[in-house]
């Protein structure tokens, strides 16, 4: 578990039973969930206003928001329409109440997307283009980074977005390789206290520049159990390592979870560690 001043978390896990996941609605949480080989992330602010990042690849992502207390969403965000992205989507849309879903805005072929597009225009779900716009969600605030305005690979043009809240950041790029990075580059990107690794973990989805102008102390890697890839890819992974963060990954760990707090300290669990806290009594 890696901590920065863990004590409130400490508090919260205490008081909670075996088996049930901790909420500290005093922090700012973001939620990896592990839904194999695609994306799915919690962000709930302090106020219980909730974002849902991606919905992985057709895993009962609904179920996993009720059993993190997540009944409603303000905001669903699909960075892009590849299925290990908007699989689970259209289920959570008929599932739970959505205030607003945003996407990229680029159509693709496929059942999964038309089954999406179909479920949003039967609902009363308002769409948010993907432009340059900061959303609020309390005390957390939402900075969309719209991808390029033209080009035929989904992956580079994913959504990003920068997670606020005070001095604690994130950085989401769904599958955004070399190209789209750059371009988030040029546009100007923060030092930030976690990114999650684009495109898995893949090779071609990293590069020093990004590092040294992100300076992550936290990555984290959402891909699937000896997924067919080969995700995360050995040369990304010595990427992430060189700039010193700590690295966390769904197919090992779980689910990870951080929780953060408006003074830049932030502590990060993950289910394997509560599954053997539980196993040793702990």
């Amino acid at each position: 578990m890696l901590t920065r001043n863990l004590s409130p978390l400490l508090f919260v896990l205490a008081a909670c039973a075996p088996g049930e996941l901790a909420v500290d609605y005093g922090a700012l949480q973001l939620i990896f969930l592990d839904v194999g080989q695609g994306d799915a992330i919690v962000i709930r602010s302090p106020e219980g206003k909730v974002a849902l990042v991606d919905a992985g690849p057709g895993v009962d992502v609904s179920e996993m928001l009720r059993r993190h207390g997540v009944a409603a969403l303000d905001i669903a965000i699909a960075t892009h329409p590849h299925a290990d992205h908007i699989g689970g989507m259209a289920d959570v849309l008929r599932s739970l109440p959505v205030r607003f879903y945003m996407d990229n805005g680029v159509p693709h072929t496929t059942q999964t997307y038309r089954e999406l597009l179909r479920t949003l225009e039967g609902s009363d779900v308002a769409y948010l283009e993907a432009t340059a716009r900061t959303i609020d969600l309390g005390s957390v605030t939402l900075r969309v980074l719209p991808p390029p305005p033209t080009g035929e690979n989904h992956n580079n043009r994913s959504i990003g977005l920068i997670v606020e809240h005070g001095a604690f950041s994130a950085l989401l790029t769904g599958d955004s390789e070399v190209e789209e990075l750059n371009y988030f580059l040029s546009s100007g990107v923060p030092d930030i206290t976690l990114i999650k690794a684009a495109h898995h973990g893949a090779r071609d989805a990293v590069t020093p520049a990004w590092i040294a102008a992100t300076q992550p102390e936290i990555v984290v890697i959402s891909c699937g159990r000896a997924n067919e890839y080969g995700y995360p890819h050995p040369w990304a992974l010595r990427y992430y390592e060189s700039g010193g963060a700590e690295i966390y990954r769904t197919d090992r760990d779980g689910e990870v979870i951080i929780t953060a707090w408006d003074d830049g300290r932030y502590s990060v669990i993950t289910t394997r560690e509560r599954a053997l806290a539980i196993e040793d009594g702990r």
